[in-house]
């Protein structure tokens, strides 16, 4: 980070003082000794909410700026989302950026079921998205539902032997905050609300007992929950990604 990107220590002193008289006076006491007793997740918070204002972690890119490196994946994963019904004018590659988590951040970026307070607490690793460039066909694969987790893993990399994608691609489900993200991002930007018809998309996440976490749509909101770590159920599929560093990373 360069000098002029650095905030100045007068400048500082004045920009909290005007945080501390912006915020509000009728904060329930339980809410504000909360704050007090957690002075690390108050940090967290409103390091989100202010670096929200001016940050976007999923950036939809056209596809003439899509690296020319990747263009051939750009093609293959269009058609493919294309015979799936995906409208040509929906983002196929998206701009990621470092940081983004479920827990603080998804909430911020969409609709979530009680801004997903009701996960704060739950004990699995919340790993921030990395700098990189995201292909993805933001519907289920085609098969994957009603599979294991091993089945799906197969079916992913028979997908992507099929549309011959780069062999890193498709490796891996994704993280909570990866498909979190990717998923209220393709909301912000076409309206569409998937996994589509109430379906469940898994994820590469798992809490400390083992339960892997999925995402869905419920009533209008993102909603996340875990599950048994590799059981079959007949509403959890699972989407096709590729990810890439992004250049200078």
């Amino acid at each position: 980070m360069s000098a002029d990107n650095v905030i100045k220590a007068d400048q500082f002193a004045e920009f909290a003082s005007v945080v501390v008289r912006c915020l509000p006076r009728d904060l329930p006491p339980a809410q504000a000794q909360k704050w007090i007793e957690d002075q690390a997740a108050l940090k967290m918070r409103l390091s989100t909410a202010l670096v929200a204002e001016i940050f976007t972690f999923f950036t939809p890119l056209t596809d003439s700026q899509v690296p020319s490196a990747h263009r051939s994946t750009l093609s293959k994963c269009r058609a493919d989302a294309s015979r799936q019904g995906v409208a040509d004018s929906a983002p196929s590659c998206y701009r990621v950026v470092k940081g983004f988590t479920l827990k603080h951040h998804a909430p911020q970026a969409g609709p979530c079921r009680e801004n997903f307070q009701y996960l704060q607490d739950w004990n699995f690793e919340d790993k921030p998205t990395d700098d990189c460039l995201v292909f993805w066909i933001p519907r289920l694969v085609p098969g994957s539902i009603g599979k294991t987790v091993e089945e799906q893993k197969l079916h992913l990399e028979e997908f992507r032997n099929r549309l011959d994608l780069p062999s890193h691609h498709c490796s891996s489900f994704g993280s909570v905050a990866l498909l979190s993200g990717l998923i209220l991002a393709h909301y912000k930007a076409t309206g569409e609300q998937v996994p589509l018809n109430g379906l469940w998309t898994r994820t590469d996440s798992c809490n400390a007992d083992g339960g892997r976490l999925g995402l869905t749509w419920n009533s209008g909101e993102l909603y996340c929950a875990y599950w048994d770590w590799a059981a079959r159920y007949a509403f959890f599929g699972c989407f096709a990604l590729g990810v890439e560093k992004a250049l200078g990373s």
